[in-house]
């Protein structure tokens, strides 16, 4: 069974939520020449939601192995927390949640509701 270790609920600016080492700049990476670089896919997933016009997008974050119902898998890997704190967040920064795990590798798994522009997010992590 898993557990909630957190839950949030806001307007996604830009449609797009970031679940990422919290120990990564805020302020977007920029090459050598200035212009907007990804984000490192090993601190970090973007994940396109509900934009705010449109609505809130409702996010919890969860520890355990069980697969949720009626969801679908959006992430399965690897990301890599400097210091062990993971965090769920808005593009600015503003509305986010925080959560301690162990440094290093951690497994993440993201599930989206099954909708063209999914309202509700779960981040799930292994147990503590």
């Amino acid at each position: 069974m898993n557990e909630k270790l957190a839950a949030v609920e806001f307007a996604a600016s830009n449609g797009m939520v970031f679940v990422e080492d919290a120990d990564r700049s805020l302020s977007a990476e920029t090459g050598p020449s200035g212009e907007p670089m990804e984000p490192d896919p090993a601190r970090s997933v973007t994940v396109g939601v509900v934009h705010a016009v449109e609505g809130l997008i409702s996010i919890e974050v969860q520890e355990g192995e069980t697969e949720p119902d009626g969801l679908v898998e959006f992430f399965d890997g690897t990301l890599t927390f400097q210091h062990g704190r993971l965090r769920v967040r808005d593009v600015p920064g503003d509305n986010y949640v925080t959560i301690g795990l162990t440094p290093g590798q951690c497994r993440v798994r993201i599930y989206l509701e099954q909708a063209e522009i999914p309202g509700f997010m779960l981040v799930l992590v292994p147990p503590l």
